[in-house]
């Protein structure tokens, strides 16, 4: 064919092989085939395929094609969208409210203009496909969190004189703990409070709630621990054995496992509230506990991480080499990986399995270090106003300092890393900002008091892949005590 004149392979082309390219081979192969090709398209060009013909658009948007794709990123389905942008949220919306600045805030006219125009494409779609649906939703989501303008919000003020702090969302509800001796909780979508737990006779230091909203534990300086009903706040258990504040603890389940600063850590049952085992060995008070379920993680101000069998009380290994208080920690079970933070200026990366150390990591100030992981990436706050980024594969590499002239200009108090690899902050400055860790860039501020923290600071924060809850407090004993809730999802029906 070489042989042949430009001319007559041109002929041959246009003839012969250019039909062959402009068959719809897609129609004519075996259906489960057809999906098995499809799948390997990115979400964008599947979007740009089904245009082709209707053929192409019934597989392209078929539910098994995007439910691979939904569960390829770990998407799962979640509850359905809120109307938090009506209701109590619309009446004590958070810019409306003294002293708070939401940043591109939508006025509640071009918030509801923005739901209709939503609500009508979300529905054409969730008839094609709902895994689709999801799908364009968990992004919409992270877009929300950068760059889109934030439409609802509200502010929920503490109708007692003691601060709100450490929000636990779950179900609907937000548990808090008070300066005093209760834990308030409230109602998410009419921003109203459900419940106050009364009963400790010291100040709560820590609590948690179960995976099944069943149940709220605490611990106190009283030295009990308390089991509560999470539907109507009524009183179960008071756990007594530890002889002083219980300072820490961790649930799996109905079996609880608390931490004081006795030294000791107490398996409970909190059905039955019987103390399963006593963990005796470290030296000084015990500062952090997780627990999976078989082991549990425990650090202390005896410069040591121990690791135990929480079926039969045995220590299975003892972590040596900070030489100063470890304060926090974090257990990632499935990689059999821990991460201690400690006042030497050091993080380490064990391996629990074998109890060894895998990576130090050094910090540039000493002090408190709080850590937290998504996959390999590391980001621990230190003291001050600096944030680092670690990748904690071979031995460890800090890949980004979050700072510069977006950056807080004071302590930052809380953090929470999502798993979209987005990061929040707090700082005593009073503000709020977005980090992208990834490319270890500032995102955008998100919220900011006009006292700039003078006064109440955000001391707390959480976060849900949609919800974020920031906890303001007063050192002065003369402003509100309130929670800002901002719903990242509110602009999807």
């Amino acid at each position: 064919m070489s042989d042949k004149p430009e001319s007559s392979k041109t002929q041959l082309e246009g003839d012969i092989i250019e039909p062959l390219l402009q068959k719809d081979f897609l129609s004519q192969l075996p259906e489960e085939i057809a999906f098995h090709i499809i799948a390997y398209l990115t979400p964008w060009d599947l979007t740009v395929c089904s245009g082709v013909s209707r053929t192409w658009q019934r597989i392209c948007e078929d539910d098994r094609t995007w439910r691979q794709k939904c569960l390829e990123k770990g998407y799962v389905k979640f509850d359905a969208p809120s109307c938090r942008f009506l209701g109590g949220w619309a009446t004590n919306r958070a810019n409306e409210q003294a002293g708070i600045t939401i940043f591109s805030h939508m006025d509640l006219q071009e918030a509801h203009q923005n739901r209709r125009e939503r609500e009508i494409a979300y529905g054409q779609c969730f008839e094609r496909s709902s895994w689709k649906s999801l799908y364009l939703r968990k992004k919409r989501i992270i877009s929300n969190w950068r760059s889109r303008p934030i439409q609802s919000s509200t502010v929920l003020k503490s109708h007692d004189e003691y601060a709100i702090r450490y929000p636990q969302i779950h179900s609907g509800r937000i548990v808090t703990r008070s300066d005093g001796y209760t834990l308030p909780v409230w109602n998410v979508d009419d921003a109203q409070p459900a419940l106050t737990l009364t009963g400790h006779m010291g100040a709560v230091s820590t609590s948690q709630v179960s995976d099944d909203g069943k149940y709220v534990v605490s611990g106190s300086t009283d030295r009990t621990v308390r089991v509560w009903c999470g539907q109507t706040g009524a009183q179960r258990h008071v756990l007594q054995g530890h002889t002083s504040e219980v300072y820490c603890m961790s649930l799996h389940g109905t079996t609880l496992v608390s931490g004081s600063r006795d030294g000791t850590l107490r398996v409970w049952d909190i059905v039955d509230g019987k103390c399963l085992h006593i963990l005796t060995g470290h030296l000084r008070m015990v500062n952090c506990v997780q627990f999976d379920g078989i082991r549990a993680v425990s650090c202390a101000f005896d410069f040591t991480v121990k690791v135990w069998n929480v079926e039969t009380g045995e220590c299975l290994h003892t972590l040596t080499g900070h030489t100063d208080s470890v304060y926090s920690l974090l257990f990632e079970p499935k990689r059999d990986l821990v991460v201690s933070g400690s006042w030497d200026q050091t993080i380490r990366v064990w391996d629990v399995r074998r109890g060894t150390c895998i990576a130090i990591l050094l910090c540039l100030r000493r002090g408190y270090i709080g850590v937290q992981l998504r996959g390999n990436v590391l980001v621990a706050c230190y003291d001050n106003s600096e944030v680092g980024v670690w990748d904690i594969r071979d031995g460890g590499s800090c890949i980004h300092r979050l700072q510069g002239v977006n950056g807080h200009t004071s302590t930052i108090i809380a953090f929470q890393l999502l798993d979209s690899r987005l990061l929040v902050t707090s700082s005593f400055d009073g503000s709020v900002k977005l980090w992208d860790v990834d490319k270890g860039i500032f995102v955008r501020d998100l919220v900011r008091l006009e006292s700039d923290g003078f006064g109440s600071p955000i001391w707390h924060l959480e976060a849900t892949e949609t919800l974020l809850v920031c906890s303001v407090g007063s050192q002065t004993g003369t402003e509100d005590r309130k929670l800002i809730l901002i719903d990242f999802d509110a602009s999807y029906p």
